[in-house]
């Protein structure tokens, strides 16, 4: 299958091989100093990097590397919001999980809570709560499961928050975690 990062099809942007092919160029590029100069001299243009250039610098373990790309990450932070910090009201989802993470109540083991998915009207109405309440940036939460909550559902989810247009404006940033 091709991968395509462009795609809104999980799989065609979520690519087993495109994955195991991105962590294999990042551990072999770890300590290529040059290619990590380039990728850094590319993020200071704030234009994005791609997946496998976020990856040599996550792998990177060269420590001066390191702290150059702490100090550019925070001078870009800055840039973007300020010396402030940002809150994203979080907005649950769904609570459906094939995972066992002990820190996380949506595990699959946790038989003490009632499973719930939100539809799409649901998620209208309690992003119009949030807004009401004065939030513009979303944290959706959701567990893994590939049938509950398939990546479909997800890019639904977001198409439908996006589309809110209410009384003091929309969502301006929606953060996705699982």
């Amino acid at each position: 299958m091709l991968y395509d990062p462009k795609s809104h099809k999980a799989e065609e942007f979520i690519n087993h091989e495109e994955v195991l092919a991105s962590l294999d160029y990042a551990e072999k590029n770890k300590h290529n100093v040059e290619l990590i100069d380039q990728i850094i001299a590319k993020a200071k243009l704030r234009k994005g990097l791609s997946h496998r250039e976020a990856a040599v610098l996550l792998d990177c373990d060269i420590e001066e590397k390191n702290q150059e790309i702490y100090a550019l990450a925070e001078q870009i932070k800055k840039d973007f919001y300020g010396n402030r910090i940002v809150f994203f009201a979080p907005l649950y989802l769904s609570n459906y999980c094939v995972n066992g993470c002990v820190y996380c109540p949506y595990h699959l083991k946790n038989k003490h809570i009632p499973r719930k998915k939100l539809t799409q009207d649901e998620i209208r109405r309690e992003v119009i709560a949030l807004q009401d309440m004065g939030h513009k940036r979303l944290a959706i939460e959701c567990g893994e499961h590939p049938v509950e909550n398939p990546i479909e559902y997800i890019l639904e989810s977001i198409k439908t928050i996006y589309s809110i247009k209410h009384k003091n404006g929309a969502i301006r940033r929606v953060n996705v975690n699982s």
